[in-house]
């Protein structure tokens, strides 16, 4: 599982509570998580944040994507990690996902339940190392 401990969880703030169960999980699991709500230098200049987030995207293993009142931020973090060829776990509510073709054709795996997604992330790592 060494390949794959680090996670970025791409969220909405809006979603804090529910980001930080999501970290809390995988870190107990032993997994390296980056939160941008908790890890990002809370700034007012952009460029700092957009950096950080950058950085954080690039030296991840996973992308964990929550797809609940997501945004124009996590389009672009799921596509930069796409684009960087990084496996895109995500977590929704319902399918309003679809609507966006961009998002949803990037995913590696979807589910509905945040105990099912530390499993999914569990079983691609196993599946790819």
């Amino acid at each position: 599982m060494t390949k794959f401990k680090k996670i970025f969880i791409s969220s909405s703030l809006k979603n804090r509570k529910l980001n930080a169960k999501i970290a809390k999980l995988f870190e107990k699991k032993g997994f390296k998580v980056y939160l941008p709500q908790r890890d990002t230098p809370q700034t007012d200049d952009v460029k700092t944040i957009f950096n950080a987030n950058v950085n954080a995207i690039k030296e991840s293993n996973i992308i964990v994507a929550v797809l609940i009142n997501h945004g124009h931020d996590l389009a672009f973090e799921i596509g930069l990690a796409y684009g960087l060829g990084k496996p895109i776990i995500a977590l929704a509510s319902n399918t309003d996902y679809t609507k966006d073709e961009m998002i949803a054709g990037a995913l590696t795996d979807i589910t509905t339940d945040v105990n099912e997604l530390l499993d999914k992330v569990i079983g691609h790592i196993n599946e790819n190392t």
